[in-house]
């Protein structure tokens, strides 16, 4: 890996040291934010109410962040990201019991910052790497970004049983503002490349590529699960089987530590001709392992649920991104449309979301709250499963089409 790394430039070093820095943040509060919002009504709706806000705000902000990529760089919207993330935990600390009450300020500007640097983020990947290094570039970020997860989680965990009461959460929310403030300051020295001020978004919508246009169900079935399951599910599930917050970021280092060895070797062998079989299995390794904890909440189906279900959703998220970035290449004129597609890959995705976060509130209306969350953890799991056989036929044919050609 190191050796790799060397290869790399020097400004996509100091972006990999910032995305690592900012990971590290988030790994310190962002498995805890949910548990902190569940313990403020114990019904999961705040939760659901929060994921919800958070979806739609996505969905509004989402172009009015690339304009403004458009008019200034996607560097800055990345680094105006860091600084509406850091919003994010002031607003919880200063609000925090009465936080319920500002669900929708919290929600919003949740999206607001994750449009903000999905934004810079997604044009940065694009500008920096080429699809045939991309699924190595990914699995070596993934590394980079996943060793600080280790030790995160675990001080986290630390700390809040440490102090009484949510005086912890507090104490972990301000060392993650300080977190984004160094990975801003990193940012500075990574400058990217402009991009064209004109929009061809309109152009997108009508003639994609044909890859990318047969994708919009699978980015809408990702929208599904990660609005979901991704969002905090699986930090309910592990929560309440691992039985308190220090057993839950023992649990999240475990999972770290099983992240870098699947990146490591992922990145060795990485290939885009294994993009799908990769993602299916990471697809059937997580909806029986999520099936398993559910049927028998027990420690040793968590310990086999921590040692699959990082390596399965690194095997998803980096195969799903290599894909989506490789359907807008296959647009001739990708270099000056690339922005417009990620502005519409939020509108499949987002409202997958919404649509996952009312299937949840339906199954809350129909579950008592000691079976919706098992219920809800295994059924949400089995889309990825689904998304197989689209994705198979998609790019199956493709590669088919070339033999022809």
């Amino acid at each position: 890996m190191f050796y790799i790394f060397k290869s790399f430039s020097t400004e996509l070093k100091f972006y990999l040291i910032m995305t690592a820095l900012f990971s590290f943040g988030n790994s310190m509060s962002g498995v805890f934010q949910s548990i902190f919002l569940w313990k403020l009504d114990k019904t999961y709706s705040l939760l659901a109410q929060y994921s919800l806000y958070w979806s739609v705000s996505i969905i509004v902000s989402f172009g009015l962040c690339a304009w403004l990529a458009r008019k200034t760089s996607p560097m800055i919207t990345m680094r105006l990201g860091f600084l509406f993330y850091l919003f994010v935990y002031i607003v919880m600390l200063f609000f925090h019991q009465s936080l319920n009450q500002h669900i929708i300020l919290l929600g919003g500007t949740m999206g607001l910052a994750l449009s903000l640097y999905s934004v810079g983020m997604h044009m940065a990947i694009l500008d920096l790497t080429t699809n045939e290094k991309r699924d190595q570039f990914l699995y070596i970020q993934g590394t980079l970004t996943t060793i600080g997860g280790i030790i995160a989680p675990l001080l986290s965990g630390i700390l809040i049983s440490h102090f009484k009461g949510m005086h912890g959460y507090f104490v972990v929310f301000v060392a993650t503002c300080c977190f984004f403030i160094i990975a801003f300051i990193v940012s500075l020295k990574v400058k990217g490349k402009p991009i064209e001020s004109k929009s061809y978004l309109w152009e997108v919508i009508r003639k994609p590529s044909m890859e990318w246009k047969k994708m919009y169900p699978v980015m809408f079935a990702d929208g599904i699960v990660s609005g979901t399951f991704v969002m905090f599910l699986v930090s309910m599930m592990t929560f309440k089987v691992a039985g308190g917050e220090l057993n839950l970021g023992i649990f999240s280092s475990t999972a770290q530590i099983v992240s870098i060895l699947t990146f490591l070797i992922l990145a060795k062998f990485s290939n885009p001709e294994y993009r799908i079989a990769i993602f299916a299995i990471g697809g059937a390794c997580i909806f029986l392992s999520s099936v398993l904890l559910s049927i028998f909440p027990i420690f040793i189906t968590l310990v086999l649920f921590a040692f699959i279900q990082p390596i399965s959703m690194n095997m998803i998220g980096t195969s799903m991104s290599a894909l989506i970035y490789a359907s807008i290449e296959k647009d001739p004129e990708y270099r000056v449309k690339r922005l417009d597609y990620i502005i519409i890959r939020e509108l499949p995705l987002g409202f997958g979301r919404i649509i996952g976060i009312f299937l949840f509130l339906i199954m809350r209306n129909n579950f008592q709250l000691d079976r919706l969350l098992p219920v809800s953890f295994s059924s949400f799991s089995i889309v990825y499963l689904l998304m197989v056989p689209s994705l198979y036929v998609i790019w199956r044919n493709r590669k088919q089409s070339k033999e022809v050609i």
